[in-house]
């Protein structure tokens, strides 16, 4: 067989034909006379080798426990770590490998084995041996002691790790241990051999792979996330040695247990409503992940709906419920609670408390008991401040999940005549997109609108005037303008994959290259001398590049949209000649959300035909189904303002 390459995967290589090593922090040494070797979670992976040094001047006798000696001569001098384990193991198992020693003054001093000696000393601590427990030795002579000291820790060869998992999964399948009788026996954890059997269970040929070093352990973590070992040995097909892209590719469609929305329903809530999780045997504190997103979505909407009521139900005049904070939450006017006067006893408290902090402060700084009685002072003090029923009448309040999982409410201060006090910035647009797909969606028709103006300089010198009249005539504020002529850039940061199909290019790009002679030393000069066309030809790059037609992060300012809607509808600009929606942009988009887009382009019975397809083929079917020239409200332009009577009587738009 050829070096480095498997009979299995045949044309398998890690990265660019490159075997990846295991990395040496995950494969430290065995010590052959230990049954120790490398470490998972920081606890070693059990099982050692028995090696025989040879025979010269060698004798092999049985002394008692109380005639040993630890060597001075022992070139091990830093303190082994694992002996209570060591000492579970031989507790267990026996002695099994010889202690290796020589003979003076009527003691036999152990120049090799010093972690299997200080087990045993453990052991008689423990009181499960004596000083008579019978201990088989190798004596050689002192002048020898410290060469063969030396050469039996340098000599120790590694145990692969993937012959240690074999091992682990020999005892439990052919022995009939079970992980608690393994636990015992070599002295782990129960949830730490659980974890070794898990990797124990990955499919033959994977194991072969690791024995290679061409599949490392923590990509071996990754794959146990499933336990089908077709679909393991097809994903180590697919992405090679690369832990992340596997993990990502068996959690696309599940929601991680340590993420906020979980924390928040809850795992005894999920459970109960008939979700499922794929444990991750190697997570902290049994993470792992939910297995329906959209079940546990619909428990945090039904959740917030509940406290949303409550919060109603107080007397607020606005209530804000959602599982996702409100970008411009920071820029509200808070509400502060009114303070009352304490009562007597809660007076008389709160002095003893501070009496007894100051107290314990000047004598024992680092005394536990400062936490509880702080603790205790703040609810008091909060117990003070409230809400009375007029302030809730008048103001608002806003409870979102925060990122630990947590509820938080805000309270916010309304003016008079206004009941959320938002001044006149619209929301983003409503609807099935999320605020990064809607910033990525805007960002194309950005682009569009850029090249669009890029090939018109008779438009491009409107717009200029446009914009300087706005700022200089009427005091309009630049930011509320769709270009700008201060200048700035607008180079929207669109995902590349969003952009497959696409005929747009990006203007700045394309006057970095028509314009490279124009020199920075003697820019004017050679303005100057341009003929008109090249002059209105690069007005038209430099005014496209100002231009602004993104919603950034839910920003949906409706002066500048609506202004670049003009801008577009002058430039005649229709998308779907330009860009057309691929399958990339549905895999961004909840399962709901594509239902509801199936529906209200292709009619309920599309969406009831699809309704129980996974995420990523309804992804495809939506993309497959949706009509010519579909395009995703983010790209269109936004929806006209239907005409109001006014007092008299007269149509006017409405405000």
């Amino acid at each position: 067989m050829v070096a480095g390459v498997s009979p299995t995967f045949p044309a398998l290589r890690s990265g660019a034909g490159r075997v990846i090593p295991l990395p040496r922090d995950q494969s430290p040494h065995i010590h052959p006379c230990s049954r120790r070797g490398p470490e998972v979670d920081g606890e070693p992976i059990a099982f050692g080798s028995i090696q025989n040094k040879g025979n010269r001047n060698m004798t092999i006798q049985t002394v008692k426990f109380s005639q040993l000696r630890l060597s001075p001569l022992n070139v091990r001098r830093v303190k082994p770590s694992a002996i209570e384990s060591m000492a579970d193991d031989i507790a267990a198992h026996g002695l099994i490998q010889n202690l290796a020693t020589y003979e003076e003054d009527g003691a036999y001093h152990v120049f090799a084995g010093g972690r299997r000696f200080r087990a045993l000393e453990l052991l008689k601590k423990r009181k499960a041996i004596t000083g008579t427990y019978p201990v088989a030795v190798v004596v050689r002579s002192k002048e020898e002691a410290v060469e063969l000291s030396l050469a039996e820790n340098a000599q120790r060869e590694e145990m692969h790790p993937a012959d240690a998992v074999r091992a682990y999964a020999a005892l439990r399948d052919q022995g009939g241990l079970s992980a608690a009788d393994i636990a015992v026996r070599f002295g782990y954890s129960e949830a730490h051999v659980k974890k070794l059997l898990s990797l124990g269970s990955l499919a033959s040929v994977l194991l072969d792979e690791m024995g290679e070093d061409r599949l490392s352990i923590e990509t071996a973590r990754a794959l146990t996330i499933t336990s089908d070992p077709a679909q393991q040995v097809e994903l180590f097909n697919r992405h090679g040695d690369n832990a992340h892209r596997i993990r990502q590719a068996l959690t696309s469609e599940k929601v991680a247990t340590d993420c906020g929305t979980f924390i928040f329903v809850g795992r005894e809530a999920y459970e109960a409503a008939g979700g499922t999780i794929t444990a991750d045997l190697f997570g902290k504190d049994g993470s792992g992940y939910a297995d329906d997103p959209e079940l546990l979505e619909q428990l945090a909407e039904a959740k917030m709906a509940q406290i949303g009521a409550e919060l109603r139900d107080m007397g607020w005049k606005t209530v804000e419920a959602s599982t996702t904070r409100p970008d411009d939450i920071y820029c509200r006017p808070m509400l502060h609670p009114v303070k009352r006067e304490a009562s007597e006893a809660e007076a008389a408290e709160i002095e003893q408390l501070s009496a007894r902090i100051d107290e314990i402060t000047e004598s024992d700084p680092e005394s536990e008991e400062l936490a509880d009685l702080h603790d205790r002072l703040d609810a008091l003090e909060t117990a003070l401040q409230s809400y009375p029923p007029e302030l809730r009448a008048q103001h608002g309040v806003v409870a979102y999940i925060d990122y630990r999982g947590a509820l938080d409410v805000r309270y916010i201060r309304l003016r008079s005549d206004d009941d959320s006090d938002r001044g006149d910035r619209p929301k983003a647009a409503e609807g099935p997109y999320s605020k990064a797909l809607i910033e990525q969606l805007s960002g194309i028709r950005t682009l569009a609108l850029q090249q669009a103006v890029a090939f018109d300089p008779a438009l491009a010198l409107d717009i200029l005037l446009d914009t300087m009249a706005a700022q200089l005539l009427h005091g309009t504020y630049s930011y509320r303008l769709a270009a700008s002529v201060s200048p700035i850039r607008h180079a929207p940061e669109v995902d590349d994959e969003l952009m497959g199909g696409s005929s747009i290019v990006r203007v700045e790009t394309a006057m970095a290259q028509r314009f490279a002679a124009v020199p920075e030393e003697g820019r004017f000069t050679a303005i100057r001398n341009m003929a008109p066309a090249e002059k209105m030809e690069l007005l038209a790059g430099l005014v496209a590049i100002t231009i602004d037609a993104t919603q950034h992060n839910g920003d949906a300012d409706e002066t500048r949209l609506r202004t670049a809607d003009l801008y577009a509808e002058a430039a005649g600009l229709n998308m779907a000649d330009v860009w057309a929606p691929g399958c990339e942009v549905f895999t961004r988009m909840k399962k709901g959300a594509l239902l509801a887009i199936l529906t209200e382009a292709c009619g309920p019975n599309a969406a009831e035909n699809c309704a129980k397809m996974k995420r990523n083929d309804l992804a495809v079917a939506v993309a497959e189904r949706l009509p010519a020239g579909w395009m995703p409200a983010p790209v269109n332009p936004l929806p006209s303002v239907p005409e109001q009577p006014d007092d008299e009587g007269e149509m006017s738009k409405a405000a």
